[in-house]
């Protein structure tokens, strides 16, 4: 190996141009390396402001998801509670059902007719059977 102090460049033509072309090339990349990292850090600052957007719409999602759920379990209940209502409803406007209902409850008679309430007449409502 050759000492350094003993190697000169040749100032010619044709070094100074590859010189050149070199000192281009080199600041070129570090151009490219400088505008890849930019574009680079954008497309990271949008992945991160997408991917958080996200995550919030899976959890609003998932929310809303447990929300219809209890909302349908009150509305079943509500319409058995209705369904329920609307037979009874029924059952007060038939006539035969309302006349046993007061007569049990109210002890309500017709005329010329005694009740007798004995102790071991337990059912006091006339719909349970």
């Amino acid at each position: 190996m050759a000492k350094p102090g003993k190697i000169t460049q040749l100032d010619n033509d044709y070094t100074k141009r590859v010189r050149q072309s070199h000192q281009k090339k080199t600041v070129l990349t570090a151009r490219r390396k400088k505008r890849a990292l930019i574009i680079g850090g954008f497309f990271l600052v949008f992945v991160l402001i997408f991917g958080v957007q996200i995550v919030r719409t899976k959890m609003a999602l998932g929310d809303t998801r447990q929300a219809i759920t209890q909302s349908q379990k009150k509305l079943t209940e509500a319409k058995a509670d209705n369904k329920a209502l609307t037979q009874k409803v029924a059952l007060l406007n038939d006539r035969d059902y309302l006349d046993k209902l007061i007569r049990a409850k109210y002890y309500y008679s017709k005329s010329n007719e005694t009740i007798y309430s004995l102790p071991s007449d337990k059912t006091t409502d006339v719909s349970v059977k």
